[in-house]
Formats: C-alpha cells, sequence, structure tokens
C-alpha cells in the first residue's frame, strides 16, 4: 500500500458501492421487521391469553414471513389473524425485493462485468496510433 494511502474498509466499500449499500439497507429493514413483529407476536399471544417464548415469537415471525408457516402456533382473534397476513404479506414483498436484486448485484452484475472486459477487441489498430484504444480494462467504446 503506498504512503498516504487509505487503507479500505467495509463502510468506505460501501460508501462507493450504491448496489451493496441497498441491500445491506434491505437486510436491516428485514432484521427490525422481524423484531418488531415478534414485539407484537407477543403482545396478541397476551391478549388472547396465550403465553410463549420470545423464541416462539421470532419462530413465529420468520415461518410466517417466508411463507412457511407450520400452523403450529396459531393467532385465535380475527386482530391476529390479520397481523398473520400483515407479516405474511410483507415477508413475500421482501423476499420478492431481497432475492432477485441479491442475485443480480452479486452474481450477474459481477459476470457480466468480467465477460465485458474478456472481449475481444472490435478493431484493428492501424500503423499504432490507436493504443489507447487497447490498454487492459479499458472499453473500446
Amino acid at each position: 500500500m503506498a504512503r498516504g494511502e487509505k487503507k479500505p474498509s467495509v463502510t468506505r466499500a460501501l460508501k462507493y458501492n450504491h448496489g451493496s449499500r441497498l441491500v445491506l439497507w434491505i437486510f436491516s429493514t428485514g432484521v427490525v421487521l422481524v423484531l418488531a413483529y415478534s414485539v407484537v407476536f407477543q403482545f396478541l399471544m397476551a391478549r388472547e391469553g396465550q403465553s410463549h417464548t420470545w423464541t416462539d415469537a421470532v419462530y413465529w415471525t420468520i415461518t410466517t414471513m417466508s411463507t412457511l408457516g407450520y400452523g403450529d402456533v396459531t393467532f385465535q382473534s380475527e386482530l391476529g389473524r390479520m397481523f398473520s397476513m400483515l407479516v405474511l404479506l410483507s415477508g413475500i414483498l421482501l423476499i420478492v425485493v431481497l432475492l432477485p436484486f441479491s442475485f443480480v448485484q452479486f452474481v450477474v452484475a459481477p459476470w457480466m462485468n468480467q465477460h465485458e472486459a474478456d472481449r475481444a477487441p472490435r478493431s484493428v489498430p492501424t500503423n499504432g496510433r490507436d493504443r489507447r484504444r487497447y490498454k487492459p480494462g479499458r472499453s473500446l467504446a
């Protein structure tokens, strides 16, 4: 590393990579939703007279958001069932946004960039005047 050059860090990389920041934001939103829904789950279950642990609350939230929903922990009230639908729909939305975007950001985009960098030049240099176009890592456009 050259003198005076700053050390790369995760926060610095995220600052310059908008896609990674967005994925981090979506992931953070998911964690906050799971925690918030777990708190509401505990409140609604207590209102129905049921007692569950915090592990049960997080478990129920994740299985409902992922649309797996085993059915071993259920609400009996209409309010609880409406809450279940809210958790389910927000989970579907999060999955529909998170999975495709993450796949494109971390699999497709790097592959496309590498594919573009590996392409052969589309023209031949004339008398050495066009050298700048053939430096590694530069596009031909």
